[in-house]
Protein backbone atom coordinates (compact mmCIF):
# COMPACT_ATOMS: atom_id res chain seq x y z
CA UNK A 1 0.00 0.00 0.00
CA UNK A 2 2.99 2.43 1.11
CA UNK A 3 4.83 1.68 -2.19
CA UNK A 4 0.99 2.65 -4.14
CA UNK A 5 1.08 5.63 -2.82
CA UNK A 6 4.71 6.12 -3.39
CA UNK A 7 4.23 5.71 -7.20
CA UNK A 8 1.25 7.84 -7.16
CA UNK A 9 3.19 10.86 -5.72
CA UNK A 10 6.17 10.67 -8.36
CA UNK A 11 3.47 10.50 -11.06
CA UNK A 12 1.61 13.52 -9.75
CA UNK A 13 5.05 15.13 -9.21
CA UNK A 14 6.06 14.34 -12.97
CA UNK A 15 2.80 15.88 -14.39
CA UNK A 16 3.33 19.04 -11.93
CA UNK A 17 6.79 19.55 -13.57
CA UNK A 18 5.39 19.12 -17.34
CA UNK A 19 2.33 21.33 -16.91
CA UNK A 20 4.84 24.32 -14.49
CA UNK A 21 7.70 23.94 -17.26
CA UNK A 22 4.84 25.09 -20.07
CA UNK A 23 5.06 21.83 -21.74
CA UNK A 24 1.41 21.02 -23.24
CA UNK A 25 0.78 18.64 -26.12
CA UNK A 26 -1.98 20.71 -27.46
CA UNK A 27 -0.69 22.07 -30.39
CA UNK A 28 -1.83 26.40 -30.09
CA UNK A 29 -3.13 28.34 -33.13
CA UNK A 30 0.40 30.20 -33.35
CA UNK A 31 2.32 26.63 -33.12
CA UNK A 32 0.67 25.79 -36.37
CA UNK A 33 1.68 25.39 -39.94
CA UNK A 34 -0.06 28.64 -42.05
CA UNK A 35 -2.92 27.08 -43.98
CA UNK A 36 -4.55 28.69 -46.93
CA UNK A 37 -7.33 30.91 -46.05
CA UNK A 38 -5.81 31.85 -42.69
CA UNK A 39 -7.21 35.67 -43.58
CA UNK A 40 -10.41 34.46 -42.59
CA UNK A 41 -8.93 33.62 -39.04
CA UNK A 42 -10.54 35.59 -36.30
CA UNK A 43 -13.67 37.79 -35.34
CA UNK A 44 -15.94 39.44 -37.69
CA UNK A 45 -18.75 42.09 -37.64
CA UNK A 46 -21.40 40.61 -40.22
CA UNK A 47 -23.81 42.34 -42.43
CA UNK A 48 -26.33 40.09 -43.61
CA UNK A 49 -28.85 40.80 -46.53
CA UNK A 50 -31.36 38.25 -47.10
CA UNK A 51 -33.03 38.76 -50.22
CA UNK A 52 -36.84 37.74 -48.34
CA UNK A 53 -36.25 40.21 -44.86
CA UNK A 54 -34.20 43.17 -44.03
CA UNK A 55 -30.26 43.81 -43.53
CA UNK A 56 -28.83 42.93 -40.09
CA UNK A 57 -25.94 42.65 -38.30
CA UNK A 58 -23.97 39.46 -36.82
CA UNK A 59 -21.06 38.50 -35.02
CA UNK A 60 -18.46 35.61 -35.80
CA UNK A 61 -15.20 33.97 -34.81
CA UNK A 62 -13.58 31.63 -37.54
CA UNK A 63 -11.12 29.29 -35.04
CA UNK A 64 -7.78 28.06 -36.75
CA UNK A 65 -8.92 25.00 -36.02
CA UNK A 66 -11.59 24.86 -38.51
CA UNK A 67 -14.11 25.36 -36.00
CA UNK A 68 -16.87 28.69 -36.28
CA UNK A 69 -19.69 30.27 -34.32
CA UNK A 70 -21.98 32.90 -35.04
CA UNK A 71 -24.41 34.87 -33.07
CA UNK A 72 -27.23 36.58 -35.02
CA UNK A 73 -29.75 39.09 -33.15
CA UNK A 74 -31.14 36.72 -30.15
CA UNK A 75 -34.45 37.61 -31.30
CA UNK A 76 -35.86 38.38 -34.47
CA UNK A 77 -39.46 39.61 -35.90
CA UNK A 78 -41.83 36.42 -36.61
CA UNK A 79 -41.36 34.67 -39.76
CA UNK A 80 -43.75 33.79 -42.68
CA UNK A 81 -43.29 29.98 -41.82
CA UNK A 82 -42.76 30.50 -37.65
CA UNK A 83 -44.73 30.45 -35.00
CA UNK A 84 -46.25 33.66 -35.31
CA UNK A 85 -44.31 35.02 -32.73
CA UNK A 86 -41.05 36.28 -32.43
CA UNK A 87 -38.71 33.82 -32.34
CA UNK A 88 -35.03 32.92 -30.32
CA UNK A 89 -32.39 32.47 -31.78
CA UNK A 90 -29.35 30.67 -30.74
CA UNK A 91 -25.34 31.04 -31.62
CA UNK A 92 -24.27 28.93 -34.51
CA UNK A 93 -21.64 26.54 -34.17
CA UNK A 94 -20.18 25.01 -37.24
CA UNK A 95 -16.81 24.22 -39.15
CA UNK A 96 -15.29 26.44 -41.88
CA UNK A 97 -13.29 25.02 -44.50
CA UNK A 98 -10.20 27.23 -46.95
CA UNK A 99 -10.98 26.31 -50.76
CA UNK A 100 -7.91 28.59 -51.93
CA UNK A 101 -5.33 31.33 -50.68
CA UNK A 102 -8.53 34.15 -50.11
CA UNK A 103 -11.66 31.47 -50.44
CA UNK A 104 -13.11 29.21 -48.07
CA UNK A 105 -16.58 27.46 -47.27
CA UNK A 106 -18.81 27.47 -44.14
CA UNK A 107 -21.16 25.69 -42.78
CA UNK A 108 -23.39 25.77 -39.15
CA UNK A 109 -26.36 25.68 -37.53
CA UNK A 110 -28.98 27.92 -35.70
CA UNK A 111 -31.75 26.54 -32.78
CA UNK A 112 -34.78 28.40 -32.69
CA UNK A 113 -37.41 28.84 -30.33
CA UNK A 114 -40.85 30.45 -29.91
CA UNK A 115 -41.26 33.13 -26.86
CA UNK A 116 -41.96 30.15 -24.38
CA UNK A 117 -38.84 28.35 -25.44
CA UNK A 118 -40.75 25.75 -27.53
CA UNK A 119 -38.55 25.04 -30.23
CA UNK A 120 -39.91 25.05 -33.11
CA UNK A 121 -37.29 25.08 -36.01
CA UNK A 122 -33.07 24.19 -37.13
CA UNK A 123 -31.44 26.54 -39.48
CA UNK A 124 -28.78 24.85 -41.51
CA UNK A 125 -26.24 27.74 -43.57
CA UNK A 126 -23.96 27.36 -45.99
CA UNK A 127 -21.93 30.11 -47.52
CA UNK A 128 -18.75 30.39 -49.53
CA UNK A 129 -16.90 33.23 -48.84
CA UNK A 130 -13.51 35.48 -50.62
CA UNK A 131 -11.26 37.70 -48.61
CA UNK A 132 -10.69 41.00 -49.69
CA UNK A 133 -7.62 42.38 -50.12
CA UNK A 134 -5.41 43.01 -46.96
CA UNK A 135 -7.47 40.32 -44.82
CA UNK A 136 -9.65 42.75 -43.35
CA UNK A 137 -13.23 41.71 -44.81
CA UNK A 138 -14.83 39.42 -47.13
CA UNK A 139 -18.15 38.84 -48.54
CA UNK A 140 -19.96 36.04 -49.91
CA UNK A 141 -23.22 34.41 -50.49
CA UNK A 142 -25.36 31.88 -48.47
CA UNK A 143 -27.94 29.55 -48.67
CA UNK A 144 -30.20 28.52 -45.21
CA UNK A 145 -32.31 25.75 -44.97
CA UNK A 146 -34.90 25.64 -42.17
CA UNK A 147 -36.03 22.47 -41.09
CA UNK A 148 -38.89 21.53 -38.31
CA UNK A 149 -38.07 19.66 -35.02
CA UNK A 150 -38.71 16.24 -37.29
CA UNK A 151 -36.10 17.64 -39.93
CA UNK A 152 -38.77 18.40 -42.41
CA UNK A 153 -37.36 21.10 -44.69
CA UNK A 154 -40.14 24.07 -44.05
CA UNK A 155 -37.90 26.98 -46.17
CA UNK A 156 -35.35 27.96 -48.07
CA UNK A 157 -33.50 31.44 -48.41
CA UNK A 158 -30.12 32.92 -49.63
CA UNK A 159 -28.70 36.46 -49.50
CA UNK A 160 -25.21 37.83 -49.26
CA UNK A 161 -22.90 38.31 -46.28
CA UNK A 162 -20.05 41.12 -46.01
CA UNK A 163 -17.87 41.13 -42.64
CA UNK A 164 -15.39 43.41 -41.36
CA UNK A 165 -12.65 42.39 -38.69
CA UNK A 166 -12.62 43.17 -35.38
CA UNK A 167 -9.38 44.02 -34.38
CA UNK A 168 -7.69 45.02 -30.71
CA UNK A 169 -8.28 48.93 -30.07
CA UNK A 170 -7.06 50.79 -27.14
CA UNK A 171 -9.70 52.44 -24.59
CA UNK A 172 -11.00 56.00 -25.86
CA UNK A 173 -11.08 54.70 -29.71
CA UNK A 174 -14.02 56.21 -31.93
CA UNK A 175 -16.19 53.07 -32.38
CA UNK A 176 -17.36 54.06 -36.42
CA UNK A 177 -20.70 51.41 -36.67
CA UNK A 178 -21.49 51.32 -40.48
CA UNK A 179 -25.29 52.09 -41.07
CA UNK A 180 -26.94 48.56 -42.56
CA UNK A 181 -27.40 48.43 -46.21
CA UNK A 182 -23.73 50.57 -46.64
CA UNK A 183 -20.84 48.19 -48.01
CA UNK A 184 -18.71 47.41 -45.04
CA UNK A 185 -15.32 49.79 -45.26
Amino acid sequence: MRHARLVVAVLALVLLGHFAGGYSSVTNAQDATPMAGQDFVGSWRLTVTETQAPPFFALGTFGADGTVVVSPPPVVPPAPRGPGTVAHTSAGHGAWEATGPDSAIVTFMLLAADEEGNPFATRTVRASLMAGAGGQSFSGEFEATIADPTGNVVATESGAIEATRLVAEAPGTPVAMPVIGTPAP
